[in-house]
């Protein structure tokens, strides 16, 4: 028995393995495996590529972000100085207002005073004249004598 099962061994072993039905799978499977990892391949390099693309994007945008953030900083901080500004300016509005207003008082009084001294002059003017004219005028003299005597 030991020949035989020697001899069928050995025959098993002449025998070309490219021939057999499960070398013919096996090298079919392999082809298709092949064929996968080549798409997978191909599939890998399209998304590394879109990961570059997107991360170049990404940096540029970041970039961008960076800047804006740095104007909006610079125009938040000029905001903040216009405030200040306005803030002083109004301040001085409002006291020249008030210094406008406190003119116009004091005009207003003087206004009123000269008004007044005017009136009194006016009056006084009257008087001294209506003196005069009686000064030269006799009749009038007499007349003044006694609506003077009445007024006082």
């Amino acid at each position: 028995m030991q020949i035989q099962e020697l001899e069928e061994a050995l025959s098993r072993r002449n025998t070309n393995p490219t021939q057999s039905p499960e070398y013919k799978t096996l090298q079919s499977d392999v082809y298709e495996r092949n064929k996968e990892l080549e798409m997978m391949r191909t599939a890998h390099a399209r998304v590394k590529k879109q990961l570059s693309e997107k991360s170049g994007e990404l940096d540029h945008c970041q970039k961008r972000l960076d800047v804006l953030e740095e104007e909006v900083y610079s125009l938040r901080k000029r905001v903040e100085e216009l405030k200040k500004e306005l803030t002083t300016r109004e301040d001085e509005v409002d006291m020249r207002n008030n210094q406008i207003r406190k003119l116009q008082r004091t005009l207003d009084e003087c206004s009123e005073q000269n008004e007044t001294l005017q009136a009194q002059n006016s009056s006084l003017e009257l008087r001294l004249r209506q003196r005069t004219d009686a000064m030269f005028n006799p009749a009038q003299r007499r007349g003044l004598s006694d609506g003077e005597s009445d007024e006082e």
